[in-house]
């Protein structure tokens, strides 16, 4: 996924001095996909005067290390106390002081499953850590964003908040485990039951109805980053479509669609593979309107069918307003489902 995105001025601006107000937004995403019932987490320690409480890391056991990139790495890692699922908001909590008896006590009257100390052998989950402990600020961010998620069957739940084991700011986010990754890109994750894809990192996401910042900058994932971003023009919703086409791109050709490192060279290349005029792209690269698309030569029909390659044409269309909505997509021949015989 490619945004636009404020860069802090200082670090000041972008962590210790912004930390409390995250945390009371991460406050509020705890209501958010908790309930505003649930049992808290027990580790007040750190707690602010705005009542936001988070629980200890050293309460999951971590198993090993699953991936790793430039903001830090997640582990595998199993809960070693009890806690709490509560069914319809899909949520883990952990009992408070007083034990079980007392944390039922004061639940919410959602279905509950207390499982056992130790914990089933199956449940495991994901940890989240920035770097040498610092980040807190925008880890607190991306979990009010997965809050917001909550109930997307294509996004990676959050489980919890938790501090780490010294006495710095340092923050993880406990998620649920889902399994590999496509590894490039590393931010979709293939589920062990069922192979369902789903997203797992929001760090550079905003919501598409939040104003611009007044500062831009380009982030993202290159090789992923659709032609406006890189242009600096606004963008929306379809960012993510031209995201999704190339990740579908990647997974019938086994390789990068957009392998160039540099940003201008990327643009250039999208440019060339779909035969943008020079007095469409206002770039004198040599490309007049007779220039014919190369897409289905790159991704030539004996890896890719025609209804599926219609899907990719679709999504990889330079001009944000030609591209497919998800919506549409979905109608199309690709993903009809056959009729069943009586």
């Amino acid at each position: 996924m490619a945004v636009f995105q404020k860069s802090p001025s200082s670090r000041a601006e972008g962590g210790c001095l912004c930390l409390a107000a995250e945390r009371r937004r991460c406050a509020a995403a705890t209501t958010l996909f908790a309930g505003e019932d649930a049992p808290a987490p027990t580790d007040r320690r750190g707690s602010d005067d705005d009542g936001a409480r988070l629980g200890s890391v050293e309460s999951n056991q971590r198993l090993r290390k699953i991936g790793e990139g430039a903001f830090g790495a997640v582990s595998k890692a199993r809960p070693s106390k009890f806690i709490f699922f509560h069914a319809s908001s899909s949520c883990w909590r952990r009992p408070t002081g007083g034990g079980a008896a007392e944390a039922l006590s004061r639940g919410s009257q959602d279905p509950v499953i207390l499982l056992p100390d130790p914990p089933l052998s199956s449940l495991v989950v994901a940890i989240k850590s920035s770097r040498d402990g610092g980040g807190a600020a925008l880890l607190l961010r991306e979990a009010t964003l997965l809050a917001a998620c909550r109930g997307n069957p294509g996004v990676v739940r959050l489980l919890e908040v938790v501090r780490g084991s010294g006495m710095n700011d340092d923050l993880h986010l406990v998620l649920e485990y889902v399994g590999p990754s496509l590894h490039d890109p590393g931010n979709v994750l293939v589920g062990e039951q069922g192979r369902r894809l789903k997203i797992c990192d929001l760090g550079l996401a905003r919501s598409a109805a939040a104003p611009p910042p007044d500062e831009q900058q380009v982030d993202g994932t290159v090789g992923y980053i659709a032609p406006e971003v890189l242009l600096r023009e606004d963008c929306g919703a379809p960012v993510d479509m031209w995201a999704l086409g190339c990740i579908m791109a990647e997974l019938v050709m086994g390789q990068s669609l957009f392998p160039e490192e540099d940003l201008c060279q990327q643009l250039i290349a999208i440019i060339d593979l779909l035969g943008i005029p020079d007095d469409v792209s206002l770039m004198p690269l040599g490309i007049d309107a007779r220039a014919p698309s190369k897409l289905r030569e790159k991704v030539p029909e004996e890896r890719l069918s025609a209804a599926g390659f219609d899907v990719l044409h679709g999504l990889l269309q330079y001009d944000p307003k030609d591209r497919l909505t998800a919506a549409v997509a979905l109608q199309m021949p690709r993903f009809a489902v056959a009729p069943m015989d009586d």
